[in-house]
């Protein structure tokens, strides 16, 4: 790798002291890091021969995953050539260790400048790292595909794609977190689900941790309850929306500034029905959890099946939600809003 004396690894990134040859979560992220802001592909070989990389929201038309190392290799030098953006910053948002040794979650933006028009562009990513062996064997990224869309000229042809996409939503959301991947089954500080009755139970759960939170938040959502909601953040909580449609607000600030903004938008134009895919990541600090899940859910206007898939970074404390930085796919709905227009 050539020197950058101007790329310093974050001090948040750095692991406890140990043999730099050891390959840790962490420090593959910030070697992933700087090899985005260099525009090299130097961290290829951090990567296990058949590595595993999964893109859960990605447009239909588009690859939702790879398997091998050589094949991601040719992706990455491919996408980075091709990309309408010059990369000039990946400020990292939060990252979280899992419970799990082998596993990170990572939240961070691409930032930089387009390279037609010079104009200053963002947009955030969430991505799950597993290593194992000293070898990075399983990458699940989740971009947000409208910015980006919107960001590159390509907003147009995104509509047309989603407007084909299937109606099922077992097939238009197929491969979610909660497959069998073969590489991320398991671990210690995962939980893993397939909508079963535990994931929609009507018992209220007890104790005052993520967890429990989580589990009533999950019993309110299909109430299609705006107030149970609500009720469940504390008097200053913050719910965060880092993938946003036009009019979906990027940051609310306290408990009735949440509730006022669910008793606008939930249940009025979806439905939710069942949990399903729940993945639940432990971390090392004890508020946080991490969620991966989907919600099967009917659009009222159309009648039209959807399978919305999220990740929560969900903080708790005291039995209230402080954080909720809520990650969507938002192109089931959108689909389902172009089929009824």
């Amino acid at each position: 790798m050539p020197n950058l004396p101007d790329l310093p690894e974050l001090p948040h990134l750095r692991d406890e002291p140990g043999p730099e040859a050891v390959l840790t979560p962490r420090r593959a992220f910030e070697r992933f890091r700087r090899s985005v802001l260099s525009g090299t592909a130097d961290d290829s070989g951090d990567q296990a021969e058949d590595v595993l990389v999964e893109w859960p929201f990605t447009p239909p038309g588009r690859p939702r995953r790879l398997r091998g190392r050589s094949e991601l290799e040719a992706l990455t030098r491919a996408g980075r050539a091709a990309l309408p953006m010059r990369i000039e910053d990946v400020p990292v948002v939060a990252i979280h260790d899992s419970l799990d040794p082998e596993v990170a979650i990572v939240e961070y933006e691409l930032a930089g400048t387009l390279t037609a028009t010079g104009e200053s562009v963002s947009g955030a990513v969430l991505v799950l790292l597993r290593v194992r062996d000293g070898r990075v064997v399983h990458v699940r990224e989740y971009q947000d595909v409208v910015a980006m869309a919107q960001a590159f000229g390509r907003y147009d042809e995104l509509l047309a794609a989603v407007k084909t996409a299937p109606a099922d939503p077992t097939e238009a959301d197929a491969g979610g977190p909660g497959t069998d991947t073969g590489t991320d089954a398991g671990g210690p500080g995962t939980d893993t689900g397939t909508g079963t009755d535990s994931d929609n139970d009507t018992a209220v759960p007890s104790g005052t941790g993520p967890r429990a939170v989580f589990a009533r938040y999950q019993q309110a959502v299909l109430a299609n309850s705006p107030d149970a909601m609500a009720d469940l953040f504390a008097a200053d909580g913050v719910q965060e929306f880092p993938f946003r449609l036009p009019g979906i607000p990027e940051r609310l600030e306290g408990r009735e500034a949440v509730r006022s903004w669910l008793s606008r938008t939930a249940g009025q134009s979806i439905r939710f029905q069942a949990y399903r895919d729940v993945t639940i990541h432990d971390t090392t600090d004890p508020e946080v959890i991490v969620v991966e899940h989907a919600i099967d859910c009917t659009h009222l206007g159309t009648g039209r099946p959807l399978r919305m898939s999220y990740v929560y970074v969900l903080r708790a404390r005291d039995g209230r939600i402080t954080l909720l930085r809520d990650y969507a796919n938002l192109l089931p709905v959108l689909a389902a809003r172009l089929v009824g227009a």
